[in-house]
């Protein structure tokens, strides 16, 4: 006999205590179900099994509509069909989560390993020495002095003096954290203010926080590892930045029959969908770094532009011309606000970095 049988059910739902028709399955107050039959292993069993079926079955459907129809699910959802697909906001935290393992992971697996490095003893020291940033890989020069052709290494140590008539200035930023990691990899006891003395910098606050800075880099390709840094910060710079982009959603596609929350989860469905991409993208990132920077590119270039207008299209359910229209419109506000963010982001990595 199962619990749903007729015989098992009560007057009184066990739950909750509301008043119940012998004929209701489920409690109308709770959900609970109807059934004064005490729970066994094959009970137990069966209703695990189905709680899982149900909410696989949700986030099945919902990852097809993601993928074969751009907004459809977020529409869907947003009309009442709520036990069809799975929680916007549930769904788009998981992927989340998903995706900051994975670039970490990734970033983990990518990373330098640790060098020795030796000081370059034949620098010669140049007080009208004026640089322009290069970046070789495979020279491994950090900058190049347009008078004289003198190559700076990202492998060697540098005096302040060797660096011109103004060692401090900014446009040094990414040789002088190669010059104070090589000579701290060398001088390990030293104070920031001892190391910065023996190198002829001065010792302010810049320099003393650029050399604590530099204690903490894995390799002396700065740039790559900032730049990785920045990446895996991304997908938590867009989740707290969601909620506001709602409102530029809501801005553009004003309507009545719209509020907030359509919007919100109008948001968190489309960057569910390119976050799951991006999982996929990271993955072949483990096979092949090259196809994956190609697919990436081609993604954000072609990809994610049409699979936005597409969702637009569904889910606002404009014309095609003022969906277009209004695709434009979005991304100009999208054009301050991004850069904005990415100043933000920029600015708090650096000083968390």
């Amino acid at each position: 006999m199962k619990r749903k049988d007729l015989k098992y059910r009560g007057e009184k739902c066990i739950n909750c205590e509301t008043s119940l028709d012998i004929s209701e399955k489920y409690c109308h107050a709770c959900g609970q179900l109807n059934s004064t039959k005490k729970l066994d292993i094959k009970d137990y069993i069966e209703e695990f099994f189905s709680n899982f079926y149900a909410y696989d079955s949700r986030l099945r459907n919902t990852f097809i509509t993601l993928f074969t129809k751009p907004g459809v699910a977020a529409r869907e959802f947003s009309e009442g069909k709520r036990h069809h697909h799975a929680n916007p906001f549930r769904l788009f935290l998981s992927i989340s989560i998903v995706l900051f393992i994975v670039m970490d992971f990734g970033s983990s697996i990518k990373e330098t390993p640790l060098k020795t490095n030796e000081p370059n003893k034949n620098t010669t020291t140049n007080d009208s020495l004026k640089t322009s940033k290069v970046f070789n890989r495979n020279s491994e020069i950090v900058e190049v002095d347009s008078k004289t052709a003198k190559e700076f290494h990202r492998d060697s140590i540098y005096k302040a003096s060797e660096l011109g008539n103004d060692p401090e200035n900014l446009s040094h930023l990414n040789l002088k954290l190669t010059i104070f990691r090589n000579y701290n990899i060398k001088n390990p006891n030293l104070s920031n203010e001892e190391a910065l003395k023996n190198l002829g910098f001065e010792n302010k606050n810049l320099n003393r926080y650029l050399y604590e800075k530099a204690k903490n880099l894995k390799s002396n390709d700065v740039l790559r590892e900032m730049g990785d840094y920045l990446l895996a910060k991304l997908p938590f710079l867009i989740f707290l930045s969601i909620p506001f982009i709602a409102i530029i959603f809501w801005i553009t596609f004003y309507d009545k029959k719209f509020n907030y929350t359509d919007h919100l989860v109008f948001s968190y469905n489309f960057y569910s969908f390119m976050f799951v991409s991006l999982i996929l993208l990271e993955i072949i990132g483990f096979i092949s770094t090259d196809i994956s920077e190609i697919l990436i590119g081609v993604s954000f270039s072609i990809l994610f532009p049409i699979y936005l207008y597409k969702s637009l299209r569904n889910f606002y359910q404009n014309s095609r011309w003022k969906t277009i229209f209004k695709f434009l419109f979005l991304n100009i506000l999208f054009i301050p606000i991004s850069l904005l963010a990415v100043f933000v982001l920029i600015a708090v990595s650096i000083i968390l970095f």
